[in-house]
């Protein structure tokens, strides 16, 4: 009997030793899950949605890039400084968040402006046209001219004063410079001389006024994100500062003075946003004793370790901590650095 007893006992014992490996490996499987899905780890081989996303950025810009160079449009100033632009913006961005902003918001642009010069280009070829008819020199009123697309998608020439001649009239109806045109073109002849007398078509000026409003929602949203008002995703560093072990005095403990060392120096080696204990740092934000606690916008915070993380190039920002670690160090408090490929700062909210 006693045999049967401690076989059984055996048994469960296996029995629960094999559940809690199962427990603790299906736990283990979850966080990898957990943390693959937030993004804070890739496997190997693996290519994260950020980097996915600035490849696709990237193969819309040399597509407009392309098109571009299909209509003759390569070598205009403003199509390449569009296009530059929306590089440059991909290319510093630092979250799949931002990048998809950014291809919304500078891709559309791009692709207005190639769409703009061609309008322009449009509009001095009907007028290159026109200024060489030699009936438009002799013109001393004035004239009216209109050029569309009918409704067949010819191109229609409204001449009612018959200033043009017909040769000039079919030059422009034959332009391969017309092709695609969108909206008329209305011309003036006075003295002589032809000129677009809407130089801005209701199109244009609703898109400029689109642009003029997307440019302010990008800027003031992007003061948002630098004021701390904003949430602010991207690279960064977490830095950990610890007490003295078995540290009494001030000088072995974290002070706020050594807080705010660390912030000064993360700002002013270029980053976006910090964050100190959970609280996100704004332009009044402050950080003060209290006691034994230490007050974040007037907020208590966690203490050893006082966690601060900040956006912003991870090499750059851990350098500027060198001399703040070696000062520190030898009162035996430590400064740890961790440097992260995405880290999300929530915004300031007020008590």
């Amino acid at each position: 009997m006693a045999s049967n007893t401690k076989a059984k006992s055996k048994s469960v014992r296996r029995q629960r030793q094999w559940l809690t490996g199962i427990i603790i490996v299906l736990l283990f499987i979850n966080i990898l899950v957990l943390a693959r899905a937030a993004e804070l780890i890739t496997f190997p081989g693996e290519v994260s949605s950020t980097a996915l996303l600035r490849e696709g950025a990237m193969a819309l810009a040399d597509y407009y890039e392309s098109q571009a160079a299909k209509v003759g449009l390569d070598r205009n100033s403003a199509v390449r400084e569009a296009l530059a632009k929306f590089k440059f913006e991909v290319s510093r961005a630092n979250d799949s968040e931002s990048i998809a902003y950014i291809i919304g918001y500078y891709g559309r642009a791009t692709g207005d402006v190639i769409e703009r010069e061609q309008e322009n280009r449009r509009r001095e070829a009907v007028l290159a046209i026109v200024n060489s008819d030699p009936k438009v020199i002799a013109v001393t009123g004035q004239a009216m001219i209109t050029v569309s697309v009918g409704q067949d998608g010819r191109i229609v020439v409204e001449d009612t004063s018959r200033v043009l001649s017909l040769s000039t009239i079919d030059s422009i109806q034959r332009s391969p410079s017309l092709a695609g045109l969108a909206s008329p073109i209305d011309i003036e002849i006075s003295a002589g001389k032809a000129n677009v007398i809407t130089a801005r078509t209701m199109q244009d000026r609703i898109r400029l006024l689109r642009d003029e409003v997307d440019s302010l929602r990008l800027s003031l949203e992007e003061m948002r994100r630098t004021a701390g008002h904003a949430a602010l995703s991207g690279r960064g560093v977490v830095v950990s500062m610890h007490d003295a072990e078995g540290g009494f005095i001030n000088e072995e403990v974290v002070q706020e003075k050594d807080i705010r060392d660390v912030v000064n120096e993360l700002f002013a080696a270029g980053a976006q946003g910090i964050e100190v204990g959970g609280q996100r740092m704004i332009a009044t934000s402050s950080i003060r004793s209290a006691g034994p606690q230490v007050l974040v916008n007037q907020r208590p915070i966690p203490v050893n370790p006082v966690v601060v993380r900040a956006v912003g190039d991870p090499q750059v920002l851990e350098s500027s901590l060198d001399l703040i670690r070696n000062s520190l160090k030898r009162w035996g408090i430590r400064v740890e650095v961790e440097r992260y490929d995405s880290l999300s700062l929530p915004p300031y909210r007020a008590q």
